[in-house]
C-alpha cells in the first residue's frame, strides 16, 4: 500500500482501498441506512457542536 491511498473504515478497522469490500447484504447497503452530519470549525472550535451532537443522536433514533 502507498503512503498515499485511500483508506476505509468498515466495522472498525482500516483498509486499502483496493481491498475494502462489503457483503451484497450488508443492512446499510440494501436500505440505505445511514447517518450525517456536517460540522464546520473556526479555528481549531468546533462551531455549535452541541447543537450537531444533539442532531446526530436525534437522527440516529
Amino acid at each position: 500500500m502507498s503512503g498515499d491511498e485511500l483508506l476505509i473504515y468498515i466495522d472498525g478497522k482500516y483498509y486499502p482501498k483496493s481491498e475494502a469490500k462489503i457483503s451484497v447484504y450488508d443492512h446499510g447497503f440494501l436500505y440505505g441506512d445511514g447517518v450525517f452530519e456536517g460540522i464546520r470549525s473556526y479555528g481549531g472550535v468546533v462551531f455549535k457542536l452541541r447543537e450537531h451532537i444533539d442532531r446526530l443522536y436525534a437522527s440516529a433514533r
